[in-house]
């Protein structure tokens, strides 16, 4: 059985709160040593450009600092934005300040892009996509569960975009001949299945704890504090959890299905391993 881990911060607070369950839900996963090993070069996709600017839009600073220093701790040779934070991201927090080691633990990212056959993809069959996610030994993925206007849901798979071109995510919308963003979404959807082809994850850090419940992926829209950071290895297990932050129901969110018919996971919570802690 998969194991997908997560926290509730019983007090609700923001900040330190966030930071601890972060680094609590990993522990429930086997620990930060089970996945970065010393020496490791990791790669973090993060949801936080610097077009997510509204509330509940963006992965919050506290799960990304939680997670950064667990990874020096590992002894992380290096540390690599897939997708660089947006520029004022580290003010977002109080913790911001407080951790100023954290904050310049990540390198930029080199901006480096390279074309490659996606095996098994039905809709998509290539896609241009960033070096450091194909390259970094250790990968791991840090989305915010919230609402999408197109997908219904967007999490750790939808997060895979963010390792590809511009013009990759273009064709995603547009390929099947469709001209509105959103026209096409079983189109859509099996291209975001495909792409997780590419390479699984080694870990998932999911941001549950203040989302868009409307209006997404940009907002502003209607929020929700589930105060919740959910861990595992498995993107399509660690979604079907989050859907269910925002009352949806992972059969009805099509990207989810079509990547476990690929293979890259249970969706039925079922079958799964859940542990929780309250902090």
């Amino acid at each position: 059985m998969r194991t997908v881990s997560r926290t509730t911060l019983r007090s609700g607070r923001e900040g330190a709160d966030t930071f601890a369950a972060t680094q609590r839900a990993i522990a429930l996963a086997g620990g930060i040593g089970r996945f970065v090993k010393p020496g490791a070069k990791v790669g973090l996709l993060i949801n936080a450009p610097n077009w997510w600017r509204k509330p509940g839009s963006f992965t919050t600073p506290d799960v990304t600092l939680a997670v950064l220093q667990l990874c020096l701790e590992a002894g992380a040779a290096e540390i690599t934005y897939i997708i660089d934070p947006a520029n004022d991201y580290w003010t977002r927090t109080t913790l911001g300040a407080q951790y100023p080691k954290l904050t310049a633990a990540g390198r930029r990212n080199p901006g480096e892009w390279t074309e490659v056959e996606i095996p098994g993809g039905v809709s998509l069959k290539k896609a241009k996509v960033n070096r450091t996610y194909l390259d970094c030994e250790v990968l791991l993925n840090l989305p915010i569960a919230k609402h999408h206007a197109g997908t219904g849901f967007s999490g750790c798979l939808k997060n895979t975009m963010g390792a590809c071109h511009r013009t990759t995510n273009q064709f995603f919308h547009n390929g099947s001949g469709a001209k509105g963003e959103y026209e096409d979404i079983t189109f859509l959807s099996q291209c975001i299945a495909d792409v997780n082809l590419l390479r699984r994850p080694t870990l998932n850090v999911c941001d549950g704890t203040e989302f868009l419940l409307t209006n997404g992926p940009a907002g502003p829209g209607e929020l929700r504090q589930a105060h919740k950071v959910i861990v595992g290895v498995n993107p399509v297990s660690v979604d079907a959890y989050g859907c269910t932050l925002l009352g949806l129901a992972a059969a009805k969110v099509a990207m989810i299905g079509l990547a476990s018919a690929h293979g890259l996971g249970q969706p039925d919570l079922g079958r799964l391993t859940l542990r929780e802690e309250k902090l």
